[in-house]
């Protein structure tokens, strides 16, 4: 198992270094970008304060005057290493005026400072801005749906072709089927608003559907008045929250429940199953104790791969209730060319999916003892 995991290791290291060169140089070749938006309107109006030599200081201010190659090094060791070797023209001008090391590197922690979407402050204080946001609602889907999809699929294998497994099934079909965005949007108009049927309808306490960092007073008629939540406070980000979990609590039970039961039907065929019951056993024993463990390792491989998603959140159902967490940040840095906090995501989403799938082969060897890694 030793021996496993260290190979494991170099094996995940080597992956972790590939995709951050592959992150870094997409997102160099992409359209766009802060000098490329200088250059448009030094272009556009030849009166533009923006001349070749004020471009040429906010290339070197950001550090793209270094290129891709040694702005990878820069990006993955920090500045100081440049010192180190006498290549201090590939420093920042920033960094030479300041006189300081500059040591910033994706390998000590730190990703540098943001460009637009917070500028001039650290991305690793940008991302942990959002995170509680973003685990809130992903933590709170993702035990939702797991806590409701394993019985379900339970259920319905063991009651095969019975009226629930078909209610179950369809179910299945339609949260699998059914885009996000418009599942979100629908969700909305029923039960967001004072516009809301919930509310002018049958007169039920709507929901809130906008950002949940504004301090503002609950309007009448919504739950956050009939509670009397505070602004920012707990009990607040829960109703605001009760929307976008939802949602994605109803997306993933409909796949997760499919593939229990897809698992636990194709587990009940075995022999072994047969002789246990063959045995005399309860039945209870026989499913919980026989069937279930080994019917888990197909969902233990898409649920921990649900790791890197807790971190990075739900983009589109974040976008469209307004929740901001880490899914909305990424594609607001996109659209902002802020390209070190986009880069650090994408960093940090990728180490968490190796991560993921190490944890993945761990877990398989708990609810299965036929595998072993010697």
């Amino acid at each position: 198992m030793y021996n496993y995991l260290i190979r494991r290791f170099f094996q995940m290291s080597l992956v972790v270094i590939v995709s951050s060169m592959a992150i870094y140089f997409l997102l160099w070749l992409a359209p766009g970008g802060p000098l490329d938006e200088l250059k448009m309107a030094g272009a556009a109006d030849r009166r533009s304060r923006f001349t070749e030599a004020d471009i040429q200081r906010v290339a070197e201010y950001l550090g793209l005057h270094r290129g891709p190659v040694w702005g990878y090094v820069a990006w993955m060791t920090g500045e100081d290493w440049f010192g180190a070797i006498g290549r201090s023209d590939l420093q920042t001008s920033s960094c030479r005026a300041k006189d300081t090391t500059c040591s910033h590197g994706v390998l000590r922690g730190d990703f540098g400072v943001s460009w637009n979407v917070a500028r001039g402050q650290p991305v690793g204080d940008v991302l942990i801005s959002r995170m509680r946001n973003t685990m809130i609602l992903m933590v709170g889907a993702t035990l939702i749906s797991l806590l409701i999809a394993i019985p379900i699929g339970i259920y319905s294998a063991v009651n095969q072709y019975s009226r629930l497994d078909y209610f179950f099934t369809t179910f299945s079909f339609l949260g699998t089927a059914m885009p996000v965005f418009w599942f979100g949007l629908m969700m909305i108009i029923m039960f967001g608003g004072n516009q809301s049927p919930i509310y002018k309808v049958f007169g039920l306490p709507y929901l809130p559907t906008g950002n949940v960092t504004l301090a503002r007073a609950p309007l009448p008629g919504s739950l956050l008045g009939l509670l009397g939540a505070e602004p920012r406070s707990w009990l607040d980000i829960a109703v605001h929250a009760i929307l976008p979990v939802t949602v994605l609590s109803l997306l993933y039970m409909a796949g997760w429940s499919r593939f229990m039961r897809s698992s636990m039907l194709e587990v009940l065929r075995q022999d072994y199953v047969r002789v246990a019951r063959a045995k005399g056993l309860r039945e209870r024993v026989v499913i919980y104790k026989h069937a279930l463990r080994n019917a888990l390792i197909p969902l233990i491989t898409i649920v921990v791969f649900q790791i890197p998603g807790i971190f990075g959140g739900a983009t589109i159902t974040e976008t469209v209730f307004n929740w901001p967490g880490m899914g909305f940040l990424y594609v607001y840095a996109l659209g902002a060319d802020d390209y070190p906090v986009a880069m650090a995501f994408l960093f940090i989403s990728s180490v968490l999916v190796v991560i993921a799938s190490l944890l993945g082969d761990i877990l398989y060897t708990v609810v299965d003892p036929r595998i072993r890694f010697n």
